[in-house]
């Protein structure tokens, strides 16, 4: 008899025992939070990265659109026409205003267009095709003194977070910067 209630008392101990064991794991929270920032650390980065790129690509923006309006300057003050500039020149010039390490040549796309007047600079040729895919080639206008010129500029920006298409301006791996200027030449003589 002692042997049976000794058997009992062992197994319900045991029973107590695991129980126990099963509250005490059930009430760890140790590696909870280390499990929770698993589960969100990636996105959590993937936004921060994002936000902190497409920040840089305003800057980037920023940055081509003083480009050009310096570049342009050449085009208005009649500099351009007198160095018989070409697209290659003006793309040189507007990369000659950024910094180095930012601008690449081939990633910009120029087209510098002469207007009859400014109601008409809504009809000069885009840099995008029907398709809405931004063209290969490139053009350069000579302008004459008053007359009406418009600029306009696309630098192709890479991008990493591209994949989650932000804006109309992401095109792949890369977002289109683009920057327009329409002014008068001066009467240079």
């Amino acid at each position: 008899m002692l042997n049976g209630s000794h058997n009992r008392n062992i197994k319900g101990l045991r029973r107590l025992a695991q129980r126990s064991c099963a509250r005490k794991l059930a009430r760890n929270k140790e590696g909870a939070t280390a499990i929770e920032f698993a589960l969100v650390a990636l996105p959590f980065f993937t936004v921060v990265f994002a936000i902190l790129e497409l920040g840089l690509a305003f800057i980037v923006n920023r940055m081509v659109d003083n480009a050009v309006i310096e570049a342009s300057r050449k085009i208005r003050t009649g500099q351009a026409s007198q160095a018989n500039f070409s697209t290659a020149n003006f793309r040189d010039q507007v990369c000659a205003s950024m910094p180095a390490f930012l601008c690449s040549a081939e990633r910009i796309r120029v087209n510098v267009s002469v207007a009859n007047d400014f109601v008409n600079v809504n009809s000069i040729d885009s840099l995008y095709d029907e398709d809405g895919n931004l063209k290969d080639d490139n053009a350069y206008t000579q302008s004459q003194k008053s007359e009406i010129v418009a600029v306009n500029v696309i630098y192709k920006w890479p991008m990493f977070t591209s994949f989650l298409n932000l804006s109309a301006l992401d095109h792949g791996n890369e977002r289109h910067l683009s920057s327009t200027m329409v002014f008068r030449n001066e009467p240079w003589s």
